[in-house]
């Protein structure tokens, strides 16, 4: 009875150990194949691809933490072999891929979990197309192919000149190796491979192949390939244009194709909205959206979670094909997750609330059924939301004072040309008190009301210098006509602000404004997204971290919190922005002498500006004086990338109304670094400014791939995504 005891029990022992072991292999592991859509702007958009930007590191670290994840350099490999890892291979996952040719050659691997995802790559022709064994534990599984089913082929089109058309519809997107003859005469082109702002016909050149819309069989707007001209074909001109056309098939689903060479073409196309609408320029428009492709998806799945050996071999050719036998490895995993970019480049929400704009809106990012949607927005919304309250005028300017501030948010600018001077006028007021409940502003000849506050509306109190707790922002709770009195939704707390005192803000700045345009287009939008998608999780990212100087985006994060409950969306967190901006190693020091300081009678403050970092974003600053640092006790300093008018403008030419031409007409990123001594400015000896070179972004508002910003975003995006999966698996 004893050693039968004995044998339970270790039979037991050896089971738990077993089991024990086996458990971690598979627990960061999702209960399911997730299907993730982001959303958003040129900041979602980042290179034009679906792994680009913020949305790449989204991808990697959702695949890679939330699944076990085997990639090319992971393998053991027997047989001829190459890597696919240039810049014309980002379309693969983590822009790498491993090729095998030759018959016999093959991969091996092995894997934990329930599912064997398997994703490859496809040439866009079937001349060695070829049959794929899959077997496991050591017996055949399955047999694949990679055959190309998409359109293969070649066509020829013939135009006529008229002296006005310079592009010309090839009726298609992926075409490449064009022989373009005008009147018999061979012509020299390529495809665009130009980034935002490209599409300018070298010199060197006759014609570009540029992505645009043409239409589909039912007449709808279709991607294809146009023949853009310097010079349009005079009338009786024959234009003869053959060509190939054929789609590698990938990870990414894309219109965006490859030149005869196997180089990228340019992501951007020509169309109506361009990718900053700061800066519009001709063929710099997104036209569609970028996902997972299913065609290079093979998913196998079983009853049992285990380990797994695995082995993908080259058996032969398939089907008619001759050349030599291939098969491209992306990578393999134990739970594949599909994934949509629906960012465009100067997208906002009134956009994706188009149903009539058949790629771009918010019916496609429904049709691809997401479970999780990340909607990133206000970059582009706010220039058109409006809802200012409070402005300041100043009657009597000189041109050099004019040049010498910040103007956003500009109401107006009249030149008076008797006197020789402008009439500006900026949507900001003055705050006479402040209590850690309420403000009250200033309304007198030059401190004006353009409408009286309301319950709901938002309020910015203190100054944007370079720091975002530089100021607060507060909803309006109720307004006091009479005292010209705001009642704050919430108490004030000196700890959200550097000066850790409230009193200091008296004498700085009010913002009032209405955002309910911006809550009814996003209102909006998640109402269309749920009609048709009604179990999506929806995640909201606003600018996180904004420059007041350039955009006006302060007021957003708090608008979100304040309805997130209401229209159950999660309102996503931008502290890790603050915490990385704050912490980056101030590597610039600028020495200046206290006689510098010169008092601004637009201020009060005395102040000096500092040479050399005109326009540049610059933060996280500190000042010592007498070796004390009083950076946000006594003194700050204003962050150089802001707007200030038009320095190659004046006179009538600076004129603006915001209502005709929008809050940023007739200026400019150009304004100087600034110090600025709120109280105790030194009379005399030098005074040390350190700041940091490094930034989150260097607009604070766009990252691009592989940059910090875009690991940031990433990793918000992550832990969302990981919280999600968590209560989906605790259901």
């Amino acid at each position: 009875m004893n050693k039968r005891f004995h044998i339970i029990l270790l039979f037991i022992l050896v089971s738990f150990v077993g089991f024990s072991q086996q458990k971690p292999a598979v627990s960061h592991v999702a209960s399911k194949n997730w299907r993730i859509s982001f959303a958003g702007s040129s900041v979602t958009w980042g290179g034009g691809f679906l792994q680009s930007g913020l949305v790449r590191e989204a991808i990697l670290n959702i695949q890679r933490k939330k699944s076990t994840t085997v990639e090319p350099k992971m393998v053991k490999v027997e047989g001829n072999k190459s890597y696919l890892n240039g810049p014309n291979d980002q379309k693969y996952f983590g822009g790498e891929a491993l090729k095998i040719t030759g018959v016999n050659s093959n991969i091996k691997f092995s894997t934990v979990g329930d599912e064997i995802t398997i994703v490859q790559g496809i040439e866009r022709d079937n001349n060695s197309a070829s049959e794929i064994e899959l077997y496991i534990d050591g017996k055949l599984y399955d047999t694949f192919n990679n055959w190309n089913t998409s359109p293969i082929g070649t066509d020829k089109k013939e135009f006529n000149g008229d002296g006005v058309n310079k592009q010309f519809d090839l009726g298609r997107a992926f075409t490449f190796g064009h022989q373009i003859f005008l009147n018999n005469n061979l012509l020299k082109g390529d495809h665009n491979q130009g980034g935002y702002g490209g599409g300018e016909i070298p010199k060197h050149l006759d014609y570009l192949v540029i992505r645009k819309y043409g239409k589909d069989k039912n007449g709808d707007p279709e991607v294809h390939h146009w023949i853009s001209f310097k010079n349009a074909p005079v009338k009786g001109d024959k234009l003869v244009i053959s060509f190939s056309y054929g789609e590698e098939i990938s990870y990414e689903k894309t219109t965006i194709g490859k030149s005869d060479k196997g180089e990228l073409e340019s992501p951007f196309g020509d169309g109506d909205v361009s990718f900053d609408i700061t800066k519009p320029t001709r063929v710099s428009s997104g036209l569609d959206y970028r996902e997972t492709d299913d065609r290079a998806v093979k998913t196998y799945r079983f009853k049992e979670v285990k380990n797994r050996n695995v082995e993908l071999k080259l058996k032969g050719n398939y089907k008619n094909a001759k050349g030599l036998p291939y098969f491209i490895f992306n990578f393999a995993t134990n739970r594949f997750f599909s994934f949509q970019n629906a960012g465009i480049g100067g997208w906002k929400l009134t956009f994706f609330n188009n149903p009539d704009d058949f790629h771009r809106s918010y019916k496609k990012i429904a049709s691809f059924s997401p479970d999780i949607l990340y909607m990133e927005t206000t970059p582009n919304d706010d220039w058109s939301v409006k809802g200012y309250k409070l402005y300041t005028e100043y009657p009597n300017f000189s041109l050099q004072e004019l040049q010498s501030i910040r103007t956003l948010p500009i109401k107006s600018i009249a030149y008076t040309e008797a006197s020789d001077t402008y009439k500006f006028q900026k949507w900001a007021g003055k705050i006479d008190k402040i209590t850690e409940n309420s403000v009250i502003f200033l309304a007198d000849q030059h401190h004006k009301i353009e409408a009286a506050p309301k319950q709901g509306d938002y309020v910015f109190l203190g100054g944007y210098y370079s720091n975002n707790k530089e100021y607060i922002v507060r909803k309006v709770k109720k307004y006091d006509e009479a005292n010209h009195q705001i009642f704050f939704d919430r108490p004030i707390t000196p700890g959200e602000l550097i000066y850790n005192n409230i009193d200091v803000l008296k004498g700085m700045e009010i913002r009032v404004r209405s955002l309910s345009v911006f809550e009814q287009d996003f209102r909006k939008f998640v109402n269309h997204i749920r009609k048709l998608k009604s179990e999506v999780q929806i995640a909201s990212m606003v600018n996180p971290l904004p420059i007041i100087g350039a955009r006006e985006l302060w007021g957003y994060w708090d608008l979100m919190n304040d309805i997130s409950k209401e229209t159950k969306v999660e309102n996503l967190e931008v502290k890790p922005f603050y915490d990385y901006q704050y912490s980056q190693n101030r590597d610039k020091e600028v020495i200046l002498d206290a006689s510098t300081l010169k008092l601004n009678p637009l201020t009060g403050y005395m102040e000096a500006k500092i040479n050399g970092f005109d326009g540049k974003n610059r933060q996280n600053f500190q000042v010592f004086v007498d070796g004390k640092n009083v950076y946000g006790s006594d003194a700050v300093v204003r962050n150089p990338y802001a707007y200030g008018v038009d320095f190659g403008l004046k006179k009538t030419a600076l004129n603006m109304d915001w209502q005709k031409e929008g809050v940023r007409a007739n200026q400019k990123i150009n304004q100087k670094m600034e110090l600025v001594f709120l109280k105790n400015a030194p009379a005399s000896g030098k005074i040390h400014i350190k700041f940091s070179t490094k930034t989150w972004s260097g607009d604070g508002c766009h990252v691009r791939t592989g940059d910090d910003g875009s690991k940031i975003y990433g990793a918000v995006y992550y832990d969302y995504f990981n919280k999600m999966t968590e209560k989906s698996a605790s259901k």
